[in-house]
């Protein structure tokens, strides 16, 4: 049911585990951990919020599930950089408060050091660099490393990312 408010999808996603009551607190709580106000976005459409309370929505319906894994799929690549920082810091609070490890996919190497414990640098489908994230970022031994490394803008044109020099 692709257009319908988000109350609806929230209830039936915790409708087989838990009573009226326990689901409403659950999402208010859920809600709340990524900073939304329940009130202002539970009777709303997708296409009536930001694209920043979209990928809240999204962390929110993952964490209801009480998992030990989330997968974050290029989780900040859609949005401004803003609200790149809130969901960021929301996936951290996730990460540090509830004990939840993140798989974090994308190809913004800054936002991966951001989050990431360990890197693995995935090429064709095969991984050709691993290890400690600031390693990898401030060390890389793979030349596709290096290139991911290059690609990342900076606000100055004459200044690197990186101190690699390349």
């Amino acid at each position: 049911m692709p257009h319908e408010p988000f109350a609806a999808k929230f209830k039936r996603l915790l409708e087989r585990s838990r009573g009226a009551t326990d689901r409403r607190a659950a999402v208010r709580t859920a809600l709340l951990q990524v900073q939304l106000d329940p009130e202002s976005v539970l009777g709303r459409y997708p296409h009536q919020l930001s694209g920043g309370q979209l990928q809240r929505i999204a962390i929110a319906r993952a964490i209801l599930l009480q998992p030990r894994l989330l997968i974050a799929d290029e989780p900040v690549s859609m949005i401004d950089a803003s609200l790149r920082v809130l969901v960021l810091k929301e996936l951290l609070d996730l990460k540090q408060r509830l004990g939840v490890s993140i798989l974090y996919i994308t190809h913004d190497l800054s936002t991966a050091l951001q989050v990431s414990d360990e890197i693995l640098i995935a090429r064709e489908g095969e991984i050709v660099e691993r290890g400690e994230a600031r390693t990898v970022i401030e060390t890389p031994q793979h030349p596709y490393t290096r290139l991911l490394i290059d690609a990342i803008p900076v606000p100055d044109p004459h200044q690197h990312w990186s101190n690699h020099g390349h």
